[in-house]
């Protein structure tokens, strides 16, 4: 009968906080990348310009359907086949990027249409540029209105991080896969990657409801 022991595991600890940082780092990259193209994306769609609504609705419909792992291996395999040489890690970084582009592009799209048009109007009547309106009238609701799926959307890039293992990135899911097949204790070394990945992911939703405290509910934020 298989004795479950955690021992083994421990012989392995001091290389999990160097794997913990690099799924954070691309996790953080991703996030960034994707909410400021998410944006660009956002307008495109809604965007007067008919060439830019359906880039943008194509971009979207291609690689939000496409799996993540998927893209990895597109990227990574595929473009050093055409001569484009491009690292595990930022192989991982460009499929994970678009990906969570595609999401945050429809998230963003929504909360811009849940705007009333007549405040589109008002600014405009108050002889506001179209940076100003956009700036100081329309992204702080749409801020508001986008905040939670946002916050999803983080935590759904921190789990889809794991997925860079496939090419060698040396993040948690690496760690564990490694530790499995040094000892043999996969059932263990996977539990705890995957308690690993609870705590990052109650961290980034704890952190979601301070900041949302501290900033939405604000005075003046409204």
């Amino acid at each position: 009968m298989y004795q479950f022991n955690l021992q083994v595991i421990l012989a392995y600890l001091d290389l999990l906080p160097f794997a913990v940082g690099m799924t954070l780092l691309i996790s953080v990259q991703t996030i960034v990348l994707s909410l400021v193209l998410g944006m660009v994306g956002a307008l495109c769609r809604l965007s007067d310009n008919l060439f830019l609504r359906f880039l943008a609705a194509a971009y979207v419909e291609v690689f939000r359907n496409i799996p993540v792992l998927v893209l990895i291996y597109i990227v990574f395999f595929g473009m050093a086949q055409v001569g484009l040489r491009v690292s595990n890690y930022y192989s991982g970084l460009i499929a994970l990027t678009l990906n969570a582009t595609a999401y945050m592009t429809e998230i963003f799209r929504g909360g811009l249409i849940a705007i009333p048009r007549g405040q589109y109007l008002a600014g405009e009547s108050q002889g506001m540029t179209q940076f100003q309106l956009f700036r100081y009238v329309i992204l702080p609701q749409v801020v508001r209105i986008v905040y939670t799926p946002v916050g999803n959307q983080f935590i759904s890039i921190l789990i889809g991080s794991s997925l860079a293992a496939v090419i060698g990135v040396e993040e948690v899911a690496n760690w564990m896969f490694s530790v499995g097949n040094d000892t043999f204790r996969y059932m263990e070394s996977f539990l705890v990657a995957g308690l690993v990945y609870v705590v990052l992911a109650q961290a980034i939703n704890l952190c979601r409801i301070i900041v949302g405290r501290l900033l939405l509910h604000a005075p003046g934020s409204r």
